[in-house]
């Protein structure tokens, strides 16, 4: 199939590319798992609520993106979420004190998360670039 004004190339170009971007246009950032609490907590008023909303927007998440599993870091911070609201449910914390705790938690995940990311881009091989100029080499 040959588009009209159009060259050989160009057609090519058109018919291999367009259905690979089709699937690629949708690609999104992935979402840390913080995130889903984040807005729920926008959205809701207590924080037995908010857990429930968390968990199951990264449930939804992670089975949307055909993940087979969610992260064991976003698993503990699910876990920590029920074991909370658990609490609050049974009287045996208070909505603010399980807040603040939730609160701490998450700092020092995002905390952890950042420190691994940057320990693993220090680590990654790094390209080099040399250019020569007469007698010397310069490199990067």
């Amino acid at each position: 199939m040959r588009l009209p004004g159009v060259g050989l190339i160009a057609t090519l170009v058109v018919l291999l590319c367009v259905p690979t971007l089709n699937g690629c246009a949708v690609m999104t950032p992935s979402k840390a798992v913080w995130d889903h609490f984040d807005e729920c907590a926008k959205q809701t008023s207590t924080f037995v609520a908010m857990a429930a909303c968390g968990k199951q927007r990264r449930e939804i998440y992670c089975s949307e993106r055909l993940i087979s599993s969610c992260s064991r870091m976003g698993d503990t911070l699910v876990q920590y979420a029920d074991a909370l609201a658990q609490s609050v449910t049974t009287r045996e914390m208070s909505e603010a004190e399980a807040r603040r705790r939730f609160a701490e938690f998450k700092m020092k995940v995002i905390s952890d998360t950042n420190r691994d990311d940057a320990i693993a881009a220090a680590s990654a091989p790094r390209s080099t670039t040399c250019m020569r100029s007469g007698n010397m080499v310069t490199c990067n």
